[in-house]
Order: C-alpha cells, then sequence, then structure tokens
C-alpha cells in the first residue's frame, strides 16, 4: 500500500471544464472530467473530490449519480510510459458489479496509430447477466488471438495484477489478494496468466490509464467503488 498524498489544487485545463491531478505511488495522475457524455461509454465523467480521492486505503474511483445522471471516473499518469512492468492492487466487489460496470487498466495513446497502443486489463460483463468476467486485450479485441477471457473465480474483493510490455510480447498475470509477484510463492495465488506475442504496439507517447465506467452509458442499480491500493511502473531498462 502506498503512503496516502491528497489532491493537488484545481487546475483549469482548456480540453476540460476542470481537471485536477492527485499524487499516488509516486506518480502524478490526471483526474478526467467532461460536462457532455463522451468515450468510453459514452459517459459524463466527474474529476471532483467526491468523485476520485485518495485516502489511507488507496485512491477511489466511484460510478455515482449527480442530480438528473450518473457519473463515470477515470484517471491517467501525467508521465508517459512504454515497454515495462505495471503491476497494481485492487480492491473492488466485481462480483456484485451491475451488468453495466466496466473496471479498466489499460496503456493509451491518443494519437490514433497502432490501434492507439492499447494494452487492457478489464473487469466486465458487457451488459450480460451472465456474471463478471476478466479480460486481456492487445487491441484491437475484434480479433480472436489477441484477446482472453476468463472467469477469475475471486476469493474476496482484492485482486494483484501484472503487465509485462516488451517489444515483442505482452504477458499478463493475476492474483488473489496482496501479492507481489516476485515471491515465488505468489505462484499459490494465480488467478489466470496469458502471453501474446505478434504484432504489439510500439511505446509511442502512451499513459497508462484506470477507469471505472458504464457500458453504453445505461444506468446501473446501485453505486460502485474501486480503490487502488497500490501501483508500480518499472520500466524497461
Amino acid at each position: 500500500m502506498c503512503a496516502p498524498l491528497y489532491s493537488s489544487p484545481v487546475i483549469q485545463r482548456p480540453e476540460n471544464q476542470s481537471s485536477r491531478e492527485i499524487d499516488f505511488c509516486g506518480f502524478t495522475w490526471r483526474v478526467k472530467s467532461s460536462i457532455v457524455p463522451v468515450a468510453p461509454g459514452p459517459n459524463i465523467y466527474r474529476g471532483t473530490e467526491d468523485a476520485v480521492f485518495v485516502s489511507e486505503r488507496g485512491l477511489h474511483l466511484t460510478i455515482g449519480r449527480d442530480q438528473d445522471h450518473w457519473y463515470a471516473t477515470e484517471i491517467f499518469t501525467r508521465k508517459r510510459v512504454g515497454y515495462g512492468t505495471y503491476t497494481f492492487t485492487v480492491e473492488t466487489d466485481a462480483l456484485n458489479y451491475d451488468p453495466s460496470v466496466v473496471a479498466g487498466f489499460f496503456t493509451w495513446d491518443s494519437e490514433p496509430v497502432e490501434f492507439n497502443r492499447e494494452i487492457d486489463i478489464e473487469f466486465a460483463s458487457w451488459g450480460s447477466h451472465d456474471g463478471i468476467r476478466f479480460q486481456y486485450v492487445v487491441q484491437p479485441y475484434s480479433i480472436p488471438e489477441r484477446i482472453t477471457v476468463f472467469d477469475p473465480k475471486l476469493q474476496g474483493s482484492v485482486s494483484t495484477h501484472r503487465i509485462i510490455w516488451l517489444a515483442d510480447s505482452v504477458e499478463f498475470l493475476s492474483y488473489h489478494g496482496v501479492v507481489d509477484p516476485d515471491d515465488p510463492e505468489a505462484d499459490t495465488m494465480l488467478m489466470n496468466q496469458w502471453k501474446f506475442i505478434g504484432d504489439v504496439p510500439s511505446e509511442g507517447r502512451t499513459r497508462f490509464r484506470i477507469n471505472l465506467w458504464l457500458f453504453q452509458g445505461k444506468e446501473p442499480a446501485k453505486q460502485t467503488e474501486m480503490i487502488l491500493r497500490s501501483f508500480k511502473f518499472d520500466p524497461l531498462r
């Protein structure tokens, strides 16, 4: 768990109605904000301190209702990232997600090339009532060889995940609970793993993003919260 660091003051940016930055786990995270529905979703993204905040438990993202509309939340690193190892621990009641709720952890480049260099871990049922599934994707997801979907068989509400992004491969690993994947005993908590070898996106100008949003912007039955308990990026040396 990273030591809590609290929100910096609101910073006005021309591309957003309002934008904040939050320091957490050695990274400065920008908080997405919109006043009209935007992708993904489409959703309205709320960047206020009651929607995205840091506590002693970690960095909280929420889905909630604001007067007459539901909102989603998203954060992304101010610093560019690229090849290397991403490790993060998440606390969220994914097994009881509304069918419209999606949690995403991914690389993204605003330049529309190489499928925007998007590499994902996602928790979602995509509107289905068959239950939550986890998936690993090296976009585009429409090519079967670039996606794997699995039943996480979760043991509680906390899980640890790792993405190893290299020039010629992307490896995904997920674990039950709080785990150090470098510990030899971590394999006893392994939930799933997958290695993609193929057309891997180049680094470009990617940043790492985390979001909690509503598929097709559909209203959920209840509010949702996700807590990022830790995040680490080890760049390839």
